[in-house]
């Protein structure tokens, strides 16, 4: 439901200004991306049309090869083939579209407030956008995190969503460590496969 409830960040926008922070800008463009197609004709009637928008305006800025890794942990990430690696990123990257797509089924025009950046010591390589989201007057704070590399340093990307102070990627680790210890990593792959086809 936590997670849920953090796919649900894009339902607000603040008017789009210029900001200090590229990591800041790319949330505030990622919201302002889906509350447009949200509102458009076309997402009323065609659920289609919905995912697209997610797969082609959201889905580009999340590390998904990161989130998976951290999610799978170390030990069983270094033990998985390439071909499993590639499988896992790509199970894993469906799931999350599919429950993105129906998280945004319930949007009904809540807000979310931007909080100004806090600088830190590595900020040309993470941040963490800081945001409150706002459900019939409850303020649920939601950090985006944040990392670019040393060859692409101007492309940031999310490799994690804390909603109240609970971690996305943390969230799927007892389960991701639960399926390897009666599968291993192809049966990991497995239930994701089958999950995602359901």
């Amino acid at each position: 439901m936590k997670f849920v409830r953090a796919l649900l960040l894009v339902a607000g926008l603040l008017p789009a200004v210029v900001l200090a922070h590229p990591a800041e800008e790319l949330v505030r463009k990622i919201t302002g991306d889906m509350i447009s197609a949200l509102s458009s004709p076309e997402a009323k009637n065609d659920s289609n049309f919905v995912r697209s928008k997610i797969d082609t305006e959201v889905l580009p800025h999340i590390d998904f090869a990161t989130m998976t890794k951290i999610t799978l942990g170390a030990n069983a990430w270094k033990g998985a083939s390439a071909e499993e690696r590639d499988a896992l990123v790509s199970e894993f990257r469906e799931l999350l579209l599919n429950t993105y797509t129906t998280a945004l089924g319930e949007y009904s025009g809540q807000k979310l407030e931007i909080l100004p950046h806090q600088a830190t010591e590595n900020d040309d390589r993470i941040a963490v956008v800081k945001t409150y989201f706002d459900d019939a007057n409850v303020k649920i704070p939601v950090d985006y995190k944040l990392r670019t590399t040393k060859s692409e340093p101007d492309n940031w990307l999310v490799y994690d969503i804390e909603v109240e102070n609970v971690s996305l990627v943390k969230s799927y680790q007892s389960e991701f460590s639960s399926q390897i210890k009666q599968g291993g990593v192809s049966g990991l792959i497995d239930t994701l496969r089958a999950k995602n086809n359901e």
